[in-house]
This record gives C-alpha cells, structure tokens and sequence, in this order.
C-alpha cells in the first residue's frame, strides 16, 4: 500500500529566500487574493509556492496544477518535480518558482500539490476585478 505524503504548509509568496548559512526560508508577500483591472490577464510577475511535506518515503514525483475552479480546466501544470527523503518523519521543504499564471476572469482558482496520483492539499486563490490602477497585480502583456 502507498502512503501518500501529508501537506503540512502550502504557501503562494512574491518571494522565497534562503539562507546561504541556515538554509532557513524567509517568506515574503503572502497571498490568496489577487486584483486584475481587467480580464484575461496574467500575475503581474513570477510567484513563488513555499511547500513543507511529511511522510515522504524515498523519492516520489510531485505535480503542481494550476486550476479554474469555476470550469475544473487545468490551467498550468508543473511535472516531475522530485522530492526525497531517506526518513518519513522528515519534514521536506520546498520552493517552487511558478510562471506568471493566467488569469482569465475573476473567480475562485486552485492550486494543488499531486504525489503518488493524488492531491495531498491546494491553497485557493480568490481573483477579483480592480478598480484601482495602484491596487491591481496584474499585467496584460504576453508571457516572456
């Protein structure tokens, strides 16, 4: 029987540095909501996905999905991104660079953390219209 890992934090940041010295994380800019002026549009710039995981045993792939809750449309996937660890009480962390995700109407979108076939947690992202040019974190240029 395989045992999944369990989720234990599942962070969308602006940054994530890590200690040269302690291999801490700092974890900087926080979020769950997102503003857009308009729509479709995209994040504004690369954000980051801080990832703390239990129970892994030995190396296992991991997926990362980016989804339209209100369609159950796959929007960006990140595959085989693997984790390891030789004992299941570690606790493995992990930083992903995502790219600049799209944001194609205001809504409720997901993303997931998939290991062994399954989803082992999702943070949900709440995207809204803006109607101030300041507030908005968007940007409707194409993807570099």
């Amino acid at each position: 029987m395989t045992v999944k890992p369990v989720l234990q934090a599942l962070l969308l940041a602006d940054h994530v540095y890590i200690d040269a010295n302690t291999r801490k994380k700092v974890i900087a800019g926080t979020t769950n909501h997102i503003t857009a002026r308009e729509f479709p549009s995209r994040f504004g710039s690369r954000k980051f996905c801080f990832v703390s995981l239990t129970g892994v045993r030995e190396q296992i792939p991991v997926k990362f999905r980016y989804s339209d809750l209100a369609t159950g449309e796959t929007l960006v996937e990140l595959q085989d991104i693997e984790i390891e660890s030789d004992d299941p009480l570690d606790t493995v962390e992990m930083v992903v660079q995502l790219p600049r995700l799209p944001l194609p109407h205001p809504g409720v979108f997901s993303i997931e953390i998939i290991a062994e076939g399954e989803i082992v947690g999702a943070l949900r992202l709440m995207v809204s219209q803006s109607q101030d040019e300041d507030g908005a974190d968007w940007d409707d240029e194409s993807d570099n």
